[in-house]
C-alpha cells in the first residue's frame, strides 16, 4: 500500500508537472517551428523572387563579374558583362510595377551606358551615344522623383554632353533641336 501512494503521488507529481508547463512547452514547440521555417526559407532559391527583382539582382552580378566574355545562359549567347548587365536592368525596368525598382533599374543602366559613352569619346572612339544615358536617368526620376542619385548623374551626363557638344563644335547652351523659332 505504501508503495502506491508513492506512486500515485510520483504520477500526480509528473501530471502536476505538466498542467503548469504545458505553456511552455507549447511555446518551445513553436519556437522549434519557427527557426525551422527561418532556415527553410532563407534557403530558397532565387527562382522565388519576383522576375523584376531577379533580372535587378542578376544584373548587379553580371556588372560585378570580372571582365571577359560571360559563358551563354538563359538563352542568351556569350557576351560581356557590362552587356548583360544592361540587358538585364533593361528587362528589370520595362516589367517591373513597382516605381522604386523600376526607377533603381532605369538609374543602373542609365548610369552604365553614359559612363561607357563618356569613356569612349575620351578615348576617341565614340560608339555608345550619352543621350542614351540620359533618357534613361530622366526615366528614372520619372518613375521616383525621390531618386537623388539619379538627379545627380543626369545634371552630371548634361553638363558633360553640353561641354563635348561645344568641344565638337556643336550647338552650346540654349539650343534645342525640337526649339521653334517664334517671329513675325
Amino acid at each position: 500500500m505504501e508503495k502506491m501512494k508513492i506512486a500515485s503521488k510520483a504520477a500526480s507529481g509528473w501530471a502536476l508537472f505538466l498542467r503548469k508547463a504545458w505553456i511552455d512547452i507549447v511555446l518551445l514547440v513553436l519556437a522549434a517551428a519557427a527557426i525551422g521555417a527561418g532556415f527553410y526559407l532563407c534557403t530558397w532559391p532565387d527562382w522565388t523572387l519576383r522576375e523584376d527583382i531577379r533580372n535587378l539582382n542578376q544584373g548587379v552580378a553580371a556588372f560585378n563579374a570580372p571582365p571577359g566574355l560571360l559563358p551563354p545562359g538563359e538563352g542568351r549567347i556569350a557576351e560581356y558583362p557590362i552587356e548583360r548587365a544592361g540587358a538585364l536592368w533593361e528587362k528589370a525596368a520595362a516589367i517591373s510595377t513597382d516605381n522604386k525598382l523600376k526607377s533603381l533599374a532605369y538609374y543602373n543602366f542609365g548610369t552604365l551606358v553614359g559612363r561607357e559613352a563618356w569613356a569612349q569619346s575620351l578615348a576617341g572612339t565614340p560608339t555608345l551615344d550619352m543621350a542614351e544615358g540620359i533618357r534613361k536617368l530622366g526615366e528614372a526620376l520619372r518613375a521616383d522623383p525621390s531618386n537623388e542619385d539619379a538627379k545627380f548623374n543626369l545634371e552630371l551626363m548634361e553638363k558633360v554632353a553640353q561641354l563635348q557638344g561645344e568641344k565638337e563644335g556643336g550647338p552650346g547652351e540654349g539650343y534645342s533641336p525640337g526649339a521653334v523659332e517664334k517671329g513675325y
